[in-house]
């Protein structure tokens, strides 16, 4: 097997390898044996025909491009391997030659991006100190009670913050159209689970009215709904408030917090939930300033590839997401008040900001010289089993597959950590 690498600009190398004459034939051979299953010859049972018979059924084009698919996956996987590449993308695949004799095949990997830092310590970029007010523990509580509550029926006029329960029936230009029907439905007034100026229209009207509300649907909603003009027929079955319970020991009981007894233990509890929360933003700020200043001062080559690749990913787990929780991509940005386009413009912008952190911090490592130790490495999974209740081997064995992962994690809090302590 013949390979040919160079390297290119903005992090790419080029990497072609010539198949050696063996392997693509035996590639070819397996191609038509397994086309030869699905081929059937007329006075022949299955698999009994001659073979020179069953192959002049078989189109050679299609048996070239199995074997070239079969092939592919080794070929890149063994190209990585020994010229030891470190792939941020997927390659680009290119067929240069082929032929039933020969076969050569063109990889261009997105390798690392390159970094050349700067000066990344003594930034005074502004370390915030957290405080937790009074104001935000109160209000931390009432949310913690709000959660706790129950739904009970009302027969007074729904409010904002009642739940109905309803029928209702869209129609446009009086016919109901697609997707504007649904029974029973349980709204939150207030959700903005609906489109704008239909929950609102619900306040006022008790269980068992009847009437009808008109709405607008928005410019960036579906095709076929966009901009038109609405009117809903409305059957409000129920009305039910929260019932928010006392915050006293009987709701700390139900709530089961480990070391939480008292009332008392209940606030200091929530109090350090609520630092810790604004520790992770107030430290997730400094690093956006911090790296932002460090990128200033440094080369840092990111091929789009790469951001290309982590919008999608960002994309597909937002919609996937929403898809879960009853949401459609268009109600979503409805909702939100964007456009696709908008959406994966600020995707993009997260997309990039994200990738010069992470370079910029595995640069820090690299000239540092940071390393973690199995040791440590044992010590950081002892203490989530430790959490989960889990023995060591236990908590290796659920991770096996995010090892990697695990350990980069351990890392970059590594590099992390040093950057907020040489940095202010």
């Amino acid at each position: 097997m013949e390979r040919k690498v160079t390297k290119l600009e903005n992090c790419h190398v080029e990497v072609i390898v010539a198949v050696d004459n063996k392997t693509w034939k035996d590639a070819q051979e397996k191609a038509y044996d397994k086309l030869a299953k699905n081929v059937t010859i007329d006075g022949f049972r299955k698999g009994k025909a001659p073979t020179a018979m069953v192959r002049s059924k078989i189109d050679p084009m299609k048996a070239i491009d199995e074997a070239i698919n079969s092939l592919l996956p080794e070929l890149y996987r063994e190209a990585v391997v020994e010229e030891k590449l470190q792939p941020f993308a997927q390659p680009k695949v290119e067929i240069t030659k082929v032929s039933d004799t020969e076969l050569e095949v063109k990889f261009i990997v997105t390798v690392a991006p390159s970094v050349e830092l700067g000066k990344y310590t003594g930034y005074n970029v502004g370390k915030k100190e957290v405080e937790v007010s009074e104001e935000e523990l109160n209000a931390a509580l009432t949310e913690l009670r709000s959660q706790n509550a129950s739904l009970v029926l009302k027969e007074a006029e729904a409010a904002l913050g009642d739940t109905v329960v309803m029928d209702f029936e869209g129609f446009i230009n009086d016919e109901a159209f697609e997707g504007g029907k649904g029974e029973n439905h349980e709204l939150e007034l207030g959700s903005h689970s609906f489109i704008p100026g239909f929950e609102e229209q619900l306040i006022g009207h008790k269980a068992g009215d009847e009437f009808e509300i008109k709405v607008t649907f928005p410019e960036n909603y579906v095709e076929s709904l966009k901009g038109k003009d609405a009117s809903f027929k409305i059957k409000l079955h129920e009305v039910k408030q929260k019932q928010l319970p006392e915050l006293d020991e009987e709701l700390i009981k139900e709530l089961n917090i480990a070391g939480v007894a008292t009332l008392e233990q209940l606030r200091q509890y929530k109090k350090a939930e609520i630092a810790r929360s604004k520790e992770v933003e107030a430290k997730r700020e400094f690093f956006d300033k911090l790296t932002e200043e460090i990128a200033k001062d440094s080369k840092i080559e990111i091929p789009e590839e790469i951001i290309d690749d982590q919008v999608e990913h960002v994309f597909q787990d937002m919609v996937n997401r929403m898809q879960q929780s009853g949401l459609t991509l268009e109600q979503y940005l409805q909702i939100m008040g964007q456009t696709e386009e908008q959406l994966r413009a600020k995707l993009r912008v997260d997309a990039q900001k994200e990738a010069n952190t992470y370079f910029i911090l595995k640069a820090v490592g690299a000239k540092e010289e940071v390393e973690i130790t199995p040791e440590e490495v044992d010590f950081e999974l002892a203490k989530l089993a430790d959490q989960y209740k889990m023995s060591l081997d236990d908590i290796k064995k659920a991770l096996e597959r995010q090892m990697d992962e695990f350990k980069n994690n351990l890392y970059m809090k590594r590099v992390e950590d040093f950057l907020y302590e040489n940095n202010n």
